[in-house]
Formats: structure tokens, C-alpha cells, sequence
């Protein structure tokens, strides 16, 4: 037996490193930076967001306490984690088949022998026993070490998961405070421009008491003021909403939802501070993003699968033993003549199972390619975001500077218009007419700032937020 059963074990050994292909990154074609070549000041301008806590370039302490109750707080995180401790047991599990199962074990048995009417307490076998019994199957193809390794780099998946939801938040906060801060400012020009009109119809009604103006004049003054007094409701209602969504991503209680007000940030005026982001952007920073870093793990996890079931296709070899006492009495079970042991070897090879092991196999192939396909849509996909997110910046610079001089301009004609209504030369209509266009250009005005700012959120979230080598590899 022996000399059938070691030469059978060694040529295993040997075919195994057979069973299955090593996992190597799919090879992809990326430029050396998404458009020109980087400069060193570009390279400078990065390092204020190459970090993990990127919101801190826009300087607002309220952003930033926001950012860190939403880390704390958001069940959405909270659930992401939880599958990352489930992924982590998970690996435990699949690991645990790598190493021998040891039992420890105790029987007591009794018997009723038909040739005779009383209990007979030691006939065959030994009636009390106790020990350790293990088994353990020889991992010679790399059936359970591969099924590891898949649980392993899905656990890594499922942490840059976790990583991809944890960007995801702290860029929608950034964007839904920016949009608070819009409604604010929105709000404050509404409402000043809420009291002109007023006092402008108040005027108006004191001059159609006296007869001066008919009351048409009256009427489309006290329109105006209307129409924007409707907006004032309106971006309440809009501010509110933004308010409580607000609320939502950084976990506030229902309680504090309804009891407390949000702090209000930084200003969206003329004093606002927009950060700077170059041009160009590194390609190999992309690579660091968190869905790129999970689709990579996920690869790499179906390659495993696939070399666990073309393991699946070869023969198993199992060994069982177990060691102990035995004894007819109890007070003889840890005597020296009482102890026990055995062992034994089996080899399972599967011959014929309606082709359910190739099938599989061949499953776990098609699935790998399917994910070598996603993997490489992710990349292409980032790419994309980070090109429009870098246009978009760059498009809104000039969008912002235009509306910035359109403002200025219309600022100039209000000056004016009030200045020749009240030297007679024009009609308070008219100066409606301007302020109306006025309080159309701020608003647009405070938009395109509000865009701009999501242009920066959108660079950093695009590029992975915070990128340091730090994580899942090691």
C-alpha cells in the first residue's frame, strides 16, 4: 500500500501548481496625465487635496463639522461597514478549511444482551471512552486555499466598497451644503429686494391717493412686489427642504431634526474663496479610486473561484485519526493498558457526476470574464468623470467671470435708473424693469458660484478623494 500510496501523492503535489492561473492585473492603457503633462505648480496644487479629509480646501469650519457627523452618524455608512465585518467572517470561515478539525469526545454506552435478563455492563466493547479524534484533507490542488483567497479579495472589495459609500457621502454633503448655502444667498437678495418694492409701492399708493398716477401704474407696481415676495416663499421652501436632506446625510435625530436649525457657513458673495484645481491630473491617481481598487479585488477574487472549481475536477485525499482510553470500568478508563488510537487515509476521485464539476468550472470562467469586462468599463468610466469634472471646472471659471461683470454692470444700472427716477427723468417702472433683471443676474450670479464649487467636489470625488497607499494591499 505504501508503495502505491506516497508515488500518488507525490505526482499531486507536482500537477498542482497546475490547477488554476495566478492573478495578474488586466494591462490598460492610460495616458501619462488626462491631458497635458502635469507642472510642478500643478503638482503643488495637489498636495492640498492629496489627503484623506479633502473638503478641508474649501477653509469652512461648518463643512467641516458637517463632514465629521456624517462619518459618524449616516446609516448608510454604518450598513457598509457592517458588510465589511460580514465579509471579514466570512474569510474567517473559508479559512478554517485549511486547517485540521479536532474534536474532543466522551462516550458511555450501555446494552441489553437477549441471552440474559439482567444489564451486562462490558460485553464487546468498551463501555466508557474518551479522547481526541481529528481529520484533515490534503489541500493538494488548492481547492480550499484558492476558495481563501476569493473570500479575501472580496473582503478587500468589500472594503473599498465601503471606502467608494464613505466618498460618495462626503461629497453629497459638500454638494447639498453648497445648494444651503445658494438657497441662503438666493433668500437674502429675494428679501432685499422684497423691501424696495415695498417701499416702492408704498410710494406709488401714496401718490394714487393724491391722483397723481392712475391706478393701472398702482397695480403693476404692486405686482412686481408680489412676484417677488412669492419667490422669497418659494426659496424658503426650497431651503427648508435642502435643510432637513441635509439633515438626513449627516444623521441627525428625528428629535434634533425637529428641534435644532443648521449652522450657517461661509457666504456665497462676491468674499467667497473658490479653490484652485490644475488642468492636468495624473493618471495614476485615478487608478487609487475606491470602485477601481474593488472591481480590481473582485477580479481577482473570481479568479480564484475559478481555479477552486477546476480543482473540484481532481482527486481528494482525506486522513482521519483519533487517540484516547477505553475501558469495561469506569475506574480503570485512565490506566495504562486502557489507551487507544487509530488512523486511517481515503482518496475520493470523482468519476462521473453529470458533468456538474466541468460545468462549474466553466461558469466560474464565464463570470471571471464578465468582471475583467466591468473592471475595464470602471476604468474607462472614471476617466470620463475626471475629464468632465476637469472641463466643467474650467468651462464654469468663464461662465462665473461673465456673470460676475453682468452683475457688476447691472449693479451700475440701478445706481443710475434710481438716480434718474428721482430727477424725473424716467418712471418707477423703468427702475422696476432694471432691478428686475438685477435681482435675475444676483441669483444667476450666486448659481454659478454654487457650480462651481460642485466642479471642485467633483474633481476630488473623481480623482478618489483621498488617495494614500496606505489600506487594502497590505
Amino acid at each position: 500500500m505504501k508503495k502505491i500510496i506516497f508515488p500518488l501523492i507525490l505526482t499531486t503535489f507536482l500537477l498542482s501548481a497546475c490547477v488554476g492561473k495566478k492573478f495578474q492585473k488586466p494591462e490598460v492603457d492610460l495616458p501619462e496625465t488626462t491631458q497635458e503633462q502635469t507642472s510642478q505648480t500643478d503638482e503643488k496644487e495637489f498636495a492640498a487635496v492629496e489627503k484623506e479629509e479633502w473638503w478641508h480646501i474649501f477653509q469652512d469650519i461648518v463643512l467641516d463639522k458637517f463632514e465629521e457627523e456624517a462619518l459618524k452618524y449616516n446609516y448608510d455608512l454604518k450598513s457598509a461597514m457592517a458588510k465589511v465585518e460580514q465579509a471579514k467572517a466570512n474569510l474567517a470561515v473559508d479559512r478554517s478549511s485549511l486547517y485540521p478539525t479536532i474534536n474532543l469526545y466522551g462516550k458511555v454506552a450501555d446494552s441489553k444482551s437477549n441471552r440474559r435478563m439482567h444489564y451486562d455492563w462490558g460485553m464487546d466493547s468498551g463501555r466508557f471512552s474518551v479522547g481526541i479524534s481529528a481529520s484533515y484533507e490534503l489541500d493538494l490542488w488548492g481547492k480550499y486555499w484558492r476558495s481563501s483567497q476569493s473570500s479575501k479579495a472580496s473582503f478587500l472589495s468589500t472594503k473599498a466598497d465601503y471606502d467608494a459609500v464613505k466618498l460618495t457621502l462626503t461629497a453629497t454633503v459638500a454638494e447639498v451644503y453648497f445648494q444651503y448655502m445658494a438657497y441662503g444667498a438666493e433668500l437674502e437678495i429675494a428679501k432685499t429686494t422684497l423691501i424696495s418694492r415695498e417701499e416702492s409701492y408704498n410710494v406709488y399708493c401714496k401718490k394714487f391717493e393724491k391722483g397723481v398716477i392712475n391706478e393701472l401704474d398702482l397695480r403693476r407696481v404692486e405686482s412686481e412686489m408680489e412676484s417677488v415676495r412669492a419667490q422669497v416663499y418659494s426659496v424658503e421652501q426650497s431651503l427648508k427642504q435642502v435643510e432637513t436632506s441635509l439633515s438626513i446625510l449627516i444623521g441627525r435625530s428625528p428629535k434634533r431634526m425637529m428641534e435644532e436649525s443648521l449652522d450657517k457657513g461661509n457666504k456665497m458673495d462676491d468674499s467667497l474663496q473658490i479653490p484652485k484645481i490644475p488642468k492636468s491630473v495624473p493618471s495614476d491617481l485615478i487608478s487609487r479610486r475606491p470602485d477601481i481598487k474593488a472591481s480590481e479585488y473582485t477580479l481577482k477574487s473570481y479568479n480564484a473561484e475559478v481555479g477552486a472549481a477546476k480543482a473540484y475536477l481532481f482527486p481528494s485525499i482525506s486522513l482521519t485519526g483519533d487517540a484516547g482510553f477505553a475501558s469495561y470500568e469506569l475506574e480503570d478508563l485512565f490506566k495504562e493498558d486502557s489507551d487507544t488510537w487509530s488512523y486511517s487515509g481515503e482518496i475520493l476521485w470523482p468519476i462521473f457526476s453529470g458533468g456538474k464539476n466541468m460545468k462549474t468550472y466553466q461558469a466560474k470562467k464565464a463570470v471571471y470574464a464578465q468582471a475583467l469586462a466591468s473592471y475595464n468599463e470602471t476604468i474607462q468610466t472614471a476617466f470620463k468623470e475626471v475629464l468632465d469634472a476637469i472641463n466643467n471646472y474650467s468651462l464654469g471659471e468663464n461662465v462665473l467671470e461673465a456673470k460676475q461683470k453682468e452683475a457688476i454692470a447691472l449693479r451700475r444700472s440701478y445706481e443710475l435708473a434710481l438716480k434718474r427716477e428721482k430727477a424725473g427723468l424716467i418712471e418707477l417702472l423703468d427702475v422696476l424693469d432694471v432691478e428686475r433683471t438685477l435681482l435675475s443676474a444676483e441669483q444667476e450670479l450666486v448659481s454659478a458660484r454654487k457650480d462651481q464649487l460642485n466642479a471642485v467636489v467633483d474633481i476630488c470625488k473623481a480623482l478618489g478623494g483621498g488617495w494614500t497607499e496606505d489600506g487594502f494591499e497590505k
